[in-house]
């Protein structure tokens, strides 16, 4: 079977049994051909709906996770400024009002990540490249749990089009500010020439 690179979400009801797993994953990646794990991290999404990724050094694993990996990138996404603004890492997705089946209708694998991650619970996020699925799907199964896999090159592809519209948004706030200035400056002259007109009038 040709190995194939995706991002798998195993999610647990309870946190410590994330970090448990996170930890038998691990040991999976050091002892397995099968299965190359690249970056994995945990996220934890409050009963209110916000994405949060713990900042303990144990939460993340993998090569170059410390350094974000495709794991750490596709949750600095999701919780961060544009996840908030699209709706992935905040309360939108308690109550349904965004749900898998629109995710998968708008067929982005990042909302559709986002919505699998509910309220309350915590997940593992993974970046593996799998020559089958058993490993995960055993790991997962141990806990109870399965697991969801999205195809690693759509949510690549995802995060560099998010990243490349924050920093379009980055550029017009800064405009629109600049422009702000420009037009508060220019009042700020016409009502001085104003006042030196009037008591020139007056005078």
């Amino acid at each position: 079977m040709t190995p194939t690179e995706s991002v798998a979400t195993i999610r647990f009801p309870q946190s410590g049994q994330a970090y448990q797993a996170l930890s038998d994953l691990h040991g999976l990646s050091d002892t397995l051909t099968s299965l190359e794990v690249r970056s994995a991290a945990l996220v934890e999404r409050t009963p209110e709906g916000t994405l949060h990724v713990p900042e303990q050094g144990d939460a993340v694993v993998g090569t170059g996770a410390t350094a974000g990996g495709l794991a750490g990138m596709v949750l600095g996404v999701l919780g961060g400024p544009l996840g908030v603004l699209l709706g992935f890492g905040t309360g939108a997705l308690v109550g349904g009002v965004f749900d898998v089946d629109r995710a998968t209708g708008v067929e982005s694998a990042l909302a559709l990540l986002a919505a699998r991650i509910p309220p309350g619970t915590t997940a593992v996020v993974v970046d593996a490249v799998e020559a089958g699925p058993e490993p995960l799907d055993q790991l997962a199964a141990r806990y109870g749990t399965t697991v969801e896999r999205q195809p690693a090159a759509q949510l690549t592809a995802e995060v560099e089009a998010a990243d490349a519209a924050a920093e379009a948004a980055r550029k017009e706030a800064r405009r629109v500010l600049r422009e702000r200035k420009r037009i508060e400056a220019k009042a700020k002259i016409d009502e001085k020439i104003g006042a030196v007109k009037e008591k020139l009038h007056h005078g």
